[in-house]
């Protein structure tokens, strides 16, 4: 697995980006993703893909029980580790490695990262494994219209077009799965695309059912802090998925 988070360069222009008020992960994709979220009270919790720790926070401030987080960047785990709870366990571990980790949870949440995983099946399988009976996972990743175009040039290019006040996008490739190399602050991050078959059979294949499918939109408020959000009635940013391990 690429890790980007280490990059200085990328890592110094995330923060920036996070740390704007108005952006799309503090105005979109966390709303939706914690209104998915269930009583954590007493629950054994692990986030993967943690990052500076705001959900591994949450978790624990909503009673849970053992709450872990793991990422692969030490940068992100730095900052988690001064800004959380010392009850919160954080360690340096990729989503490939989670068969370094040995208890049970009740929950497993992630945001944002399982698109950066190669081996999606591997990770679900690894996830199963770690979960209780009966127990949850929660994760948003890039919406699959957004992984899908496949761009040879590994450039950021525009993929949309403005006519008569109405935005059409681009798509391409959408059943061709597999690495994508982007710019996003620099080039080549690199990014995993799934079509929505393989991410449900995948989920289905290991045990899981599905009791939540969203994806992401923005509503008058959040439209009236950041009107360009109004596109996600054109093409959603973000997908989220809440899943019963049975």
């Amino acid at each position: 697995m690429q890790n980007i988070y280490d990059d200085n360069e990328f890592f110094g222009k995330y923060i920036e980006h996070r740390s704007q008020d108005v952006n799309a992960n503090n105005l979109i994709e966390k709303p939706i993703f914690y209104s998915m979220l269930p009583d954590m009270l007493g629950k054994d919790v692990l986030d993967i893909g943690c990052g500076v720790g705001e959900l591994c926070q949450y978790a624990l401030s909503c009673g849970a029980g053992k709450v872990v987080g793991i990422d692969c960047s030490k940068n992100m785990l730095e900052l988690a580790r001064q800004n959380c709870s010392k009850d919160i366990s954080f360690y340096n571990i990729l989503m490939e490695q989670l068969s370094k980790i040995h208890d049970k949870f009740d929950i497993v949440t992630s945001e944002l990262a399982f698109h950066y995983v190669e081996d999606f099946d591997k990770l679900i399988s690894d996830i199963a494994s770690l979960l209780k009976s009966g127990g949850k996972l929660i994760f948003s990743q890039e919406h699959p219209l957004v992984t899908a175009f496949k761009n040879p040039n590994h450039e950021k290019i525009d993929t949309k077009i403005d006519i008569m006040g109405k935005r059409y996008y681009l798509v391409s490739d959408y059943n061709v799965l597999g690495k994508r190399v982007v710019k996003w602050n620099v080039n080549g991050v690199i990014k995993y695309h799934r079509n929505f078959t393989d991410i449900i059979n995948t989920l289905t294949r290991h045990g899981f059912v599905i009791d939540q499918l969203f994806e992401s939109y923005a509503d008058e408020e959040v439209i009236k802090k950041e009107p360009k959000y109004k596109y996600q009635n054109d093409r959603p940013y973000f997908l989220f998925i809440c899943a019963t391990l049975k």
